[in-house]
């Protein structure tokens, strides 16, 4: 239902462009349920989802295996809090599918010449 992410505070660190800035999570999608509910979130796809699906490619390491964008979003390092919470997109919750493996892909950080990743947590329902 939700990724977070977590980051020291700007404040208690001088070195702030190597924090996490634009974020894309996906979600790997397998067995036959999740096959056709994918197929039919794909198609009629609109809004923030259809864009995430035309600018995007699969993460590499998909080997044809079909993902789903998940969410899209900018981690803000000057934000009072460094604990941030991002809510899956409501299409993609709506379908009721799970997900075993998911990759959070960086695609931008606040400048730096690398990437630190302090911690992630997906979280949502146990399916029933």
């Amino acid at each position: 239902t939700h990724v977070m992410v977590d980051h020291i505070l700007a404040g208690l660190i001088n070195i702030t462009d190597i924090a996490p800035c634009k974020l894309l999570l996906w979600g790997m999608v397998d067995r036959e349920d999740n096959l056709a509910k994918y197929h039919s979130l794909h198609n009629s796809a609109m809004g923030t989802l259809r864009e995430l699906l035309t600018a995007h490619r699969a993460p590499a390491l998909s080997h044809g295996m079909p993902f789903l964008p998940l969410v899209s979003f900018d981690y803000n390092i000057h934000a009072t809090n460094h604990t941030q919470v991002f809510p899956i997109l409501d299409p993609v919750t709506a379908t009721g599918m799970d997900f075993g493996m998911v990759v959070l892909e960086i695609l931008d950080n606040w400048g730096g010449k690398m990437t630190c990743l302090y911690r992630v947590g997906i979280y949502g329902e146990r399916r029933t």
